[in-house]
Order: C-alpha cells, then sequence, then structure tokens
C-alpha cells in the first residue's frame, strides 16, 4: 500500500472520528440538560454505539472497499481526541450555561405561576368541600323505616 491509498482514507477517519466527537458530545448535551442517571446514561452510550459502529462501516467501505484497517480506528481515535480537546470543551461548557438558564427559566416561571395554581386549588378544594357537605347532609336526612330494630311489620 502506497501513500495514494493511506492518506485519503486515513484523512476520511479522522473527519468520521471528528464527527463521531460531535455526536457524543451531542448525547452529553441531552444528558446534562436532562439530568438523567445511569440508566439514562446507560442508554445514550448504547445508542452512541450503535451510530459509530455504522458511521465505522459506512467509512470503511468508502475508504478500503469495506476493509477495516488498523489506521481507519487510529484515524477515528486522533479525531475524536482533537474534537474533544476543541470543541468538545466548548460544548460542554455551553451545555452548562444552557442548563444554569433552563432552571432560573424553571424558577421563574415557578415564582410567576404558583400563587396563580394555589388560588385555583385553593378554589377547587372549597368547591369540593361543599359538594361533600351537600351530599352528607343529602345521606343524613333521609328518612326513616317505618321497621323497627329489625322487626317486619308483617
Amino acid at each position: 500500500m502506497n501513500g495514494e491509498e493511506f492518506l485519503p482514507g486515513f484523512l476520511l477517519s479522522l473527519a468520521m472520528g471528528g464527527l463521531l466527537g460531535a455526536i457524543y458530545d451531542g448525547f452529553r448535551i441531552l444528558y446534562i440538560l436532562l439530568e438523567g442517571g445511569k440508566r439514562q446514561r446507560f442508554l445514550f452510550d448504547v445508542l452512541f454505539m450503535c451510530a459509530a459502529s455504522v458511521l465505522t462501516f459506512i467509512a470503511a467501505l468508502a475508504a478500503e472497499k469495506g476493509q477495516l484497517r488498523f489506521y481507519m480506528i487510529a484515524g477515528e481515535g486522533i479525531g475524536m481526541c482533537l474534537w474533544a480537546m476543541t470543541f468538545g470543551e466548548l460544548t460542554i461548557w455551553a451545555a452548562g450555561v444552557l442548563r444554569s438558564l433552563l432552571r432560573a427559566f424553571k424558577k421563574l416561571l415557578r415564582r410567576m405561576f404558583f400563587p396563580i395554581i394555589r388560588f385555583f386549588r385553593k378554589k377547587m378544594c372549597e368547591l369540593v368541600k361543599k359538594r361533600r357537605c351537600k351530599s352528607k347532609n343529602k345521606c343524613s336526612n333521609r328518612k326513616k323505616s317505618l321497621e323497627t330494630d329489625g322487626e317486619s311489620s308483617v
């Protein structure tokens, strides 16, 4: 194999590595914003591995007619590392800023709408209490049976 065959495949695998780094950061941003647990992290990692395997297969088809070479895997790894050290740091910082903005917005919405919700909840509770009292009065004011203490009038 000479350099003419090696270089295009290696450059393609570097680009795929950068793309895989971007995809991983997308999943990581979702994980940060959704504030998920271990199960959600596992799901995102499985989805990333599926996407990575499909993209690696496509890159291998394009560069080496379906044969996976070591330099392609190395190129993807280098591309992912370059992404993580450059744009990855920026995306994580942006995700942290976005998460704090979303938390502040959620807090603001709670402050604005909580008194309104509390007012309507109080009114609904009052209506339910009145309705229950009326139904209790109906139940307690029923006419008594002519039969007394289980004795039959027949």
